[in-house]
């Protein structure tokens, strides 16, 4: 036992587990904000698992054929955005349930993806045979000559520092923006924001569309920068844990952050099973274990809250009568 906790006192004191800890934590924290997005305008993304496996295969591709990565981020980028426009066409003018349309998209995502990877490459599993290359990591002079700290923070992809960049922007954009306003009234009642002139249809779209370019830029992340190459299924259940981690966060960008780094905490911990001499098919069930915890604490917390509520406004409802009989 002493041996164990030896080891794992090794893993957490190595700056290098906390430079993975971020860099697992980026297509999390990236799908989560766009749920949370969509969340707020009162829009579920279930489909965020598909745009993220279409978005790093196109991205690939892109990024292959044209020999430019730029145009290969730019290409995953369009394809989130343009996923996000089905969603938000199909759900909202078509009037299918955004369920149901959120599980196409990630079938679509999943078997699309395969096929194509197929035809084009002749890849069964992975993109091996292209030359997609990776987006740049950046450095950042001071804060990278800092002892322990600078290990964490250096060399982390680009789109890595727009992940975290992003989470202050979309809390601005939230709550400091005529748009932000409008995607919350949206979303807690939308017939008062259509009473007032606000579009319902448009507002959610430009939330999903958000959602899809966020969905896009994780995806990128993932076969551009955390791996150099397209593979089958290599999303991993992300984007399904984003809707969780979402849930957790009760649809707030710093939420959302939060419970990213819990998930990319145990998708790190799972990086280094080896040396704990735990079986690796044990410690990757970890992130999704986390899911189903979290959710447990999230609901416990929810219904804690609505019992309060409900406390008080029995309280407020008999003031009145104790008032009267005092009266009396």
């Amino acid at each position: 036992m002493s041996g164990f906790l030896d080891v794992l006192g090794g893993i957490f004191s190595n700056p290098n587990f906390y430079f993975t800890v971020l860099s697992t934590t980026v297509p999390i924290l990236l799908a989560t904000l766009g749920c949370a997005i969509a969340e707020n305008a009162g829009s579920t993304n279930l489909g965020m698992e598909g745009i993220m496996v279409m978005s790093a295969f196109f991205g690939v591709i892109g990024s292959a054929y044209t020999g430019i990565i730029w145009v290969g981020l730019l290409v995953a980028l369009v394809t989130g955005v343009v996923m996000g426009l089905v969603v938000a066409y199909f759900a909202l003018y078509l009037k299918v349930d955004i369920i149901l349309v959120g599980i196409a998209v990630n079938l679509i995502g999943a078997g699309l993806s395969a096929f194509l990877m197929y035809v084009l490459t002749g890849d069964r599993s992975a993109t091996t045979s292209l030359h997609s290359g990776t987006l740049p990591t950046v450095t950042v002079p001071v804060l990278s000559n800092i002892p322990f700290i600078g290990t964490i923070i250096s060399n982390q992809s680009i789109l890595a520092w727009v992940a975290y960049l992003a989470v202050p922007l979309l809390a601005a954009l939230l709550n400091k923006t005529r748009l932000g306003l409008r995607i919350r009234s949206v979303g807690e009642n939308p017939d008062a924001a259509a009473s007032v002139g606000v579009s319902v249809n448009r507002t959610k779209m430009i939330a999903l569309v958000i959602s899809g370019l966020l969905g896009g830029i994780a995806g990128a992340y993932l076969s551009m920068s955390y791996l150099p190459y397209f593979s089958k299924g290599m999303s991993g259940g992300r984007g399904f844990i984003a809707l969780a981690a979402t849930a957790m966060a009760n649809n707030t960008p710093v939420g959302s952050l939060g419970t990213s780094l819990l998930f990319g905490f145990f998708y790190a911990l799972s990086t280094y099973a080896s040396t704990l001499g735990i079986p690796d098919q044990l410690v990757m069930t970890l992130p999704y274990l986390a899911t189903i915890v979290g959710l447990v604490v999230f609901s416990i917390n929810v219904q804690r809250r609505e019992r309060k509520r409900l406390h008080e406004g029995v309280r407020r409802r008999s003031r009145p009568e104790r008032d009267a009989a005092e009266q009396a």
